[in-house]
């Protein structure tokens, strides 16, 4: 962790060098930095973690460095390679079924053009999702804590992946993977998962998503698929506006059991007031009956609904601060089921050079 925080110093320090080109390469020092504390209103037992179907910001009632991460880039025409290494909170919560020198690595791909053009990429390595609209450096988000849909959807994958950006209005993917939110392949035999993304954007202001996932979380043996779909919409309107929703929904398949569907979805609406200072509210919900995906404190699914609403502060070319409050009820957010609801007080400042 020392040395993990010296090479942020260091980058911190010399931003003038985090772009560089030499012989026809292009070189890009990026470093983000999520400090935070959470106040858990509903916390009394002094669980160490919060809710269990949650993976960003989840130690209660104490600082905590959510993600340190530092990133290379390196591009030419027909090549480009990306290798990020973390450290936080969201590493240990989201990477817990990885060996431990895999925790480190937050990407590390490879890619070449294909085409003269370069519009077709074959890309190979640990990359970030192609799932959802939220990911996980808290400040390309519009909201300070990531939704329950994007909670319970991979992050990272690793395999190959396939794009073909047709236009500047159509791009295509098609990926190979290890498996649902994985870097190792999954222990014993398994087979392959495979994804498919097509982005629609008509203009610079609109943006229509829709992925999906074929495969699984376990081997073989344990005879489970899983088919995933997610979509969303993007529109930045006029006045500062800008309107987030995404929906989604999957099946887990049991050789001798019945088959559990979930789905979810979430509305976010934000405005900035200005370049220094915005607000979004969100409205989600989630239903997960069976624990398809998602796991509660009582062990008997979940069907939570949720309102949040924060503030940014941008605190000169670096820094960001941001406030959130969060409220979810549902039967599942408690120790027994009389306890039904969850507010949590969220602040984050967060330091980053692209």
């Amino acid at each position: 962790m020392r040395k993990f925080g010296l090479i942020l110093v260091f980058l911190f320090s010399f931003k003038a060098f985090s772009q560089e080109k030499t012989n026809g390469l292009e070189w890009d020092f990026s470093a983000f930095l999520d400090v935070y504390y959470g106040r858990d209103f509903s916390n009394q037992q002094g669980d160490p973690k919060r809710l269990p179907f949650l993976y960003n910001h989840t130690n209660p009632n104490q600082l905590g460095i959510n993600l340190a991460l530092v990133n290379l880039s390196v591009k030419s025409d027909f090549f480009r390679v990306n290798l990020g290494l973390q450290q936080g909170s969201y590493m240990r919560d989201n990477y817990e079924n990885e060996p431990q020198a895999l925790k480190w690595i937050h990407q590390a791909n490879v890619g070449v053009a294909i085409d003269k053009e370069q519009k077709l990429w074959l890309d190979v390595g640990v990359l970030p999702s192609h799932i959802g609209f939220e990911n996980a450096v808290s400040t390309e988000n519009l909201t300070l804590s990531r939704s329950i849909i994007a909670e319970n959807s991979p992050y990272f994958e690793t395999g190959a992946r396939l794009s073909w950006e047709k236009d500047e209005r159509w791009f295509f993917a098609f990926l190979y993977l290890n498996g649902w939110q994985r870097i190792r392949s999954i222990p014993g035999k398994n087979g392959p998962s495979f994804g498919t993304q097509a982005t629609f954007s008509p203009n610079e202001n609109t943006t229509i998503n829709w992925s999906t996932f074929l495969g699984t979380d376990q081997p073989l043996e344990a005879e489970t698929m899983l088919y995933f779909t997610n979509f969303y919409v993007d529109f930045k309107l006029g006045k500062g506006w800008r309107v987030i929703a995404g929906l989604d929904g999957g099946r887990r398949t049991l050789a001798f059991d019945f088959d559990r569907n979930w789905w979810g979805m979430s509305a976010i609406l934000q405005k900035r007031f200005s370049e220094k200072f915005a607000s979004a509210f969100r409205f989600e919900y989630y239903n997960d009956p069976f624990q398809a995906i998602a796991t509660s404190l009582i062990d008997q699914g979940i069907k939570t609904s949720g309102l949040s609403l924060n503030t940014d502060w941008k605190l000169g070319k670096l820094a960001t601060f941001r406030l959130e409050g969060r409220w979810l009820t549902g039967p599942e957010l408690g120790l027994d089921q009389a306890e039904t609801d969850n507010f949590f007080l969220l602040g984050s400042l967060a330091l980053q050079i692209d």
